[in-house]
């Protein structure tokens, strides 16, 4: 049994920095229903990195055992040791409720996650609202790599997922009164926009001096890795994607979520999303 991979020209790995790795947006372009895990394909993710791939109606379907919907697949490494895996599924006009599973290539079950492990987050700097699944991933003794997959189900179909409002969000960035402003129910979907960010444990922890005076060897853990240069990535599917969609939501009036999008994409340092924004605005 094996999974096809989609190549990731330039995937991105930020080793040794302190700021979160820049996200590689993966597209795909599957319609045909799958019934075997083999059929697959897979985006490759190293450690560590961020990987992005967006769920659409034209993204590969499967239907096998409890699964039976649009997928995302991402290919982890399992021969890298214990490391810290985060799985985020990105709220906007709709949500994409997820669940996850990791199998090894003979399609055995390895770790599952149900919906009620993804804990729905508030917005914070450059992040929206989201629904993240924060783990500890012990991959098995003597595979290469493992495969997530992450789906949604049916059942969640005509149910609402609830976000903070952005008044009471505002109100407690301030530190101030908290309006009585109820949550917004968002309807939920089976497409959306799902992250997987893999690290090291105790990647963030740079190592404590020694005690005595005697200078101690530098350790991949700390010095070395702290020392590694970072680059930075911006393929051309995310920067299509942004462009595409800033323009659009300026279009349909919805300038919040155009400015949401310019925000986020100045984040990942994508190239000349300020100038789609403003042409798209003056061009109305």
């Amino acid at each position: 049994m094996y999974f096809r991979s989609l190549l990731l020209s330039g995937c991105v790995a930020l080793v040794g920095c302190q700021s979160a790795p820049t996200p590689e947006y993966v597209q795909e372009s599957q319609v045909e229903q799958i019934t075997s895990l083999a059929e697959l394909q897979s985006a490759k993710v190293k450690l560590p990195s961020t990987a992005i791939i967006e769920i659409t109606n034209q993204s590969q379907y499967l239907s096998y055992q409890n699964i039976d919907g649009p997928v995302a697949v991402f290919e982890l490494p399992a021969n890298r040791g214990e490391y810290a895996l985060e799985i985020t599924s990105i709220i906007e006009d709709t949500a994409f409720v997820p669940r996850a599973v990791i199998v090894d290539k003979a399609g055995n079950v390895i770790e599952q996650y149900g919906r009620d492990e993804f804990v729905y987050t508030k917005p914070r700097l450059n992040k929206g609202n989201r629904l993240v699944a924060d783990k500890d991933f012990f991959p098995p003794v003597g595979e290469k790599s493992v495969y997530l997959i992450v789906y949604g189900d049916k059942s969640d179909l005509g149910g609402f997922t609830d976000v903070i409002h952005p008044a009471r969000l505002d109100a407690e960035g301030r530190g101030n009164y908290l309006p009585e402003a109820k949550d917004i129910p968002v309807p939920n979907a089976l497409t959306g926009k799902i992250e997987v960010s893999i690290d090291s444990i105790g990647f963030f922890s740079i190592g404590t001096a020694p005690s005595n005076t005697q200078q101690a060897e530098p350790s991949v853990s700390s010095a070395n890795i702290a020392q590694a240069p970072i680059v930075e990535v911006v393929q051309p599917e995310t920067q299509t994607y942004y462009h595409n969609a800033i323009e659009s939501a300026v279009k349909a009036n919805n300038l919040d979520k155009a400015l949401s999008l310019l925000e986020e994409a100045k984040a990942l340092n994508v190239e000349g999303a300020q100038q789609v924004f403003i042409k798209a605005v003056n061009a109305k």
